[in-house]
C-alpha cells in the first residue's frame, strides 16, 4: 500500500505553541530562494571569511530565531513573539560569565529582538545562527551583520503554571 503524501502550501504555519500553551505566530514560505537570497549569502561570506558557513541555504523556510526556538522549522517573525517565548517557555536572563553551551543570545537594536542563536562553545565563544535567508553560520559573538546590545538566556526545567 502506497503512502498518501500530503499536499503543503508554498506558504502555511505551523501548529507551534509556548509551554503556555499559545500560539507562536509563524510562517514556513516553501518558494525557492530569490535571487537577493543568493547574493546575500555570498555576500555575508565575502564580509565574514574567518566564520563557518555552513552549507544550508539559502532558505525562507527558517530564519535565526525559527533556529534558536523551534528545530529550524519555520520562520518567526515578530520581536513580541519572541518575548512571548521568553516569558511563557521560562528563559531567564544569565549573566555573561555564567554562560554555557546550550544558552541562547539575543542581540536587541532599539529594544527589539532582531536575532537570536546558540551558543555552541566558550573559549571562544562561538555562536550557532542563521543570517535572515542566507545561510547557518558558526561565528564569533561579535562577527556577524547584527551590532546591537546582546543579552543571554537559559530555558529552565521549571513549568508554567
Amino acid at each position: 500500500m502506497r503512502a498518501i503524501m500530503p499536499i503543503l502550501q508554498l506558504r502555511s504555519q505551523l501548529n507551534l505553541h509556548t509551554r503556555g500553551e499559545n500560539q507562536i505566530e509563524n510562517e514556513i514560505d516553501r518558494r525557492p530562494p530569490r535571487a537577493g537570497d543568493q547574493l546575500l549569502l555570498e555576500k555575508h561570506r565575502a564580509d565574514f571569511p574567518d566564520e563557518t558557513h555552513r552549507p544550508v541555504g539559502p532558505s525562507r523556510q527558517y530564519n535565526c530565531h525559527g533556529l534558536t526556538f523551534a528545530s529550524r522549522r519555520t520562520w518567526i517573525y515578530n520581536a513580541s513573539e519572541i518575548q512571548k517565548i521568553l516569558k511563557e517557555d521560562d528563559y531567564k536572563e544569565v549573566a555573561e560569565k555564567d554562560v554555557l553551551p546550550g544558552d541562547i543570545v539575543l542581540y536587541t537594536e532599539n529594544g527589539d529582538i532582531e536575532h537570536s542563536g546558540i551558543v555552541i562553545s566558550l573559549d571562544p565563544l562561538r555562536i550557532l545562527s542563521k543570517w535572515g535567508p542566507s545561510q547557518e553560520v558558526i561565528h564569533r559573538l561579535r562577527e556577524c551583520p547584527y551590532s546591537g546590545g546582546v543579552t543571554y538566556h537559559r530555558i529552565t526545567d521549571r513549568p508554567t503554571v
